[in-house]
């Protein structure tokens, strides 16, 4: 863990959004066939209301968003060079990793969904007060991110790392990690 300027944190997702509906979708085609069969063949919109209700109030997915994420990646600087900080639910970690096993969780010997440190993101060089700077090195982390969660976790060929629907070019990163070298000077300690 060696960001020591916190500059943004990001989720990371099982899969993509059109992947998680894709998969609701085909169960809830295999669910909504069950039904209809229970209830004769009556096609499932044709079924009392009730019924339709609590078929939808039992087999609900929770929104994406916040339902499929399985970690975060903390993005920020140290000395003059930006990084980031990938953390993993426990249960993707490789079968073998002594995290699944060592550590106590809150949940007893270990919690599996418990959010622990996986690895850190190469260094990238960054220009104190240029923007475009930490834009670039921004991007290169985030695909840095994506590679080690694809390397190193268990089972994630989808995983990927959030971003915002607008441009990272939206944020002044290089004001924001002044600032925060200014608030909180000689920081030694990762946060």
């Amino acid at each position: 863990m060696l960001v020591r300027y916190v500059l943004l944190t990001l989720p990371i997702h099982r899969r993509p959004f059109a992947t998680y509906y894709e998969e609701h979708d085909r169960a809830m085609q295999t669910r909504r066939a069950e039904l209809e069969r229970e209830w004769g063949g009556q096609a499932f919109d044709e079924l009392p209301a009730h019924i339709r209700i609590g078929f939808k109030d039992r087999w609900y997915w929770p929104p994406w968003y916040f339902n499929d994420m399985i970690g975060h990646l903390k993005i920020g600087t140290f000395d003059d060079a930006l990084l980031a900080d990938v953390f993993l639910e426990r249960r993707f970690f490789p079968p073998t990793a002594p995290e699944r096993f060592s550590r106590q969780g809150s949940e007893g010997t270990f919690d599996e969904r418990e959010i622990i440190y996986l690895a850190s993101v190469e260094r990238r060089p960054i220009k104190p007060g240029d923007n475009a700077s930490y834009l670039s090195a921004c991007r290169d982390v985030i695909d840095g991110a994506n590679q080690i969660l694809r390397e190193q976790g268990h089972e994630l060929p989808q995983a990927d790392v959030w971003r915002p629907g607008f441009d990272l070019d939206c944020f002044d990163l290089a004001k924001a990690d002044r600032q925060l070298r200014e608030r909180f000077p000689n920081r030694v300690n990762p946060r």
